[in-house]
């Protein structure tokens, strides 16, 4: 029996579909021809914090006339018209609480505080109960709406910028979280996502760690009804780590653990980083082409078994959590040079997401540059300040042509922004601008009595970089080791 009027089950269907859809997708477009120039203007099309409150009066209305009609449970409805009431009714209730979300993560930000206590928990719950949803769903739904919102708000802020390739790239992050089907996902998948690994690729300094850290801190989080808690704070589901820093004979011990006297130094127990991702976390590795093929065997056991084992244990501990793993050379090149294993690729690319280059973000969006340099100044003094966004930006029309590759990327632009800050400006990667031949420049510097052999091998080094175009090669060449290599040249280039 069919209770919804031909035009109910086409804006419920609009509706859902559109709020379904990735956000930061085209897809949405699809909202603006559910919502009539009454609830939302032009102006207003492009607001992306609380998008669909500008709905809650219109679906307010829609809900308004069914329970006149007595049509307020999900038993009322049958077949495509329940499953359409399934998300009509949830939709309610986020839109009614998406500011009591944003209030408790804006308070876990904070982390003043050790409760994980979430007030309006209880009452999402009652909501949910008295709109059909049985107890055990209700709680699922609870935990999907919670983190609904942390990804759509890590995903805005952590990542900066309206060029076409920073929107694909967000879009990218919201299917790696949520897949491409959200309800695949609340229905068989949110607790299953330790077994899609994800690669990220891209320059040094396009903010790899921020794209890692927008899904690490939007990880599932269980909550318990006794309590009225969620179990976890999400900043503590999320660990990082840089491999490239620790010493070959110290990352077995950093990435699992170690038992107290399993070697000389190991006075205590250490939990790994294995041991400290909890359960549904995310663990992040950066620079995972700098591993030893041995470590790559023992994390692709890892991901083959989700077991591990300390140094100097016999027992086994299970590992829950996910793996993203990061590297600033072209995956084709690691793979050919033969740093990454083909079976430890295998199991790492269930997506592989690639983080735009600074320049090409320039290039295709001209406000770019402007709002980086705000969210940057913001960073950096801790607070907005159009005074410094103002002067940042004077100074680096006056001194860097528009073709300036930035070849540190975002990293290189936050540090040009303190240097402008200190000095009042900056021009560019010495280095990397200079068109002199580099023999004659090296030659130059050894003629120089102010250089220490260090600072000459540092010097060296950069000179061959900026020849040969990767650490590997240059360590090849000196013989020196490959992360004394990347130590003298990102030195070099922070101080440019």
């Amino acid at each position: 029996m069919q209770h919804l009027t031909n035009q109910e089950y086409l804006f419920f269907s609009k509706l859902i579909r559109a709020v379904l859809s990735n956000p930061f997708s085209d897809d949405r477009d699809i909202l603006y021809g559910v919502v009539s120039k009454k609830y939302l203007s032009e102006s207003e099309k492009n607001a992306k914090i609380h998008f669909f409150k500008k709905l809650q009066p219109l679906l307010n209305d829609h809900l308004a006339k069914l329970e006149q009609r007595q049509l307020t449970r999900l038993e009322h409805f049958e077949g495509m018209e329940n499953r359409v009431m399934y998300f009509a009714f949830i939709i309610t209730i986020y839109l009614q609480f998406v500011d009591d979300f944003d209030a408790y993560i804006e308070v876990q930000s904070q982390k003043t505080q050790n409760s994980l206590s979430f007030s309006k928990g209880a009452e999402i719950l009652e909501q949910l109960k008295q709109r059909g949803f049985c107890p055990k769903e209700s709680v699922r739904l609870l935990e999907l709406l919670y983190q609904f919102r942390r990804g759509y708000l890590f995903i805005l802020h952590g990542l900066v910028g309206q060029s076409p390739c920073m929107i694909k790239l967000r879009a990218n992050l919201w299917n790696n979280l949520f897949t491409f089907d959200v309800l695949n996902y609340h229905q068989s998948l949110w607790n299953q996502m330790e077994d899609f690994s994800l690669f990220l690729v891209g320059e040094t300094g396009t903010g790899k760690g921020s794209a890692a850290k927008a899904i690490g801190l939007s990880g599932h989080i269980h909550y318990d009804q006794q309590s009225q808690s969620f179990r976890d704070h999400y900043q503590d589901i999320y660990v990082e780590s840089n491999l490239s820093q620790y010493a070959e004979n110290l990352i077995e011990s950093e990435l699992f653990g170690h038992k107290k006297g399993a070697f000389t130094g190991a006075f205590d127990n250490y939990q790994g980083l294995f041991s400290r991702c909890k359960l549904n976390g995310l663990l992040f590795l950066d620079e995972i082409g700098d591993i030893s093929e041995s470590i790559q065997i023992k994390l692709l056991k890892v991901l083959q078994e989700r077991t591990f084992t300390p140094v100097g244990c016999r027992q086994a501990e299970e590992f829950h959590g996910r793996i993203i793993a990061a590297a600033n050379q072209p995956l084709a090149q690691l793979r050919y040079d033969g740093k990454i294993r083909d079976d430890f690729y295998y199991r790492l690319c269930s997506d592989i997401i690639e983080i735009p280059p600074l320049r090409r973000r320039l290039q295709e969006h001209p406000k770019e540059l402007q709002l980086l340099t705000k969210a940057l100044v913001k960073r950096i003094c801790h607070e907005p300040n159009q005074g410094i966004e103002q002067t940042v930006l004077d100074a680096l029309s006056k001194h860097i042509k528009p073709n300036y590759t930035w070849p540190g990327n975002v990293r290189e632009l936050e540090q040009a922004i303190r240097r402008i800050i200190l000095r009042g400006s900056y021009h560019g990667d010495r280095i990397r601008l200079n068109t002199q031949d580099p023999t004659e420049t090296l030659l130059a510097q050894l003629a120089d009595t102010g250089h220490d052999l260090k600072s000459l091998n540092a010097r060296y080094c950069q000179m061959l970089y900026q020849q040969l175009g990767t650490y590997d090669a240059v360590a090849t060449h000196t013989q020196i080791d490959r992360r004394t290599v990347k130590k003298y040249v990102d030195q070099l280039n922070a101080e440019s």
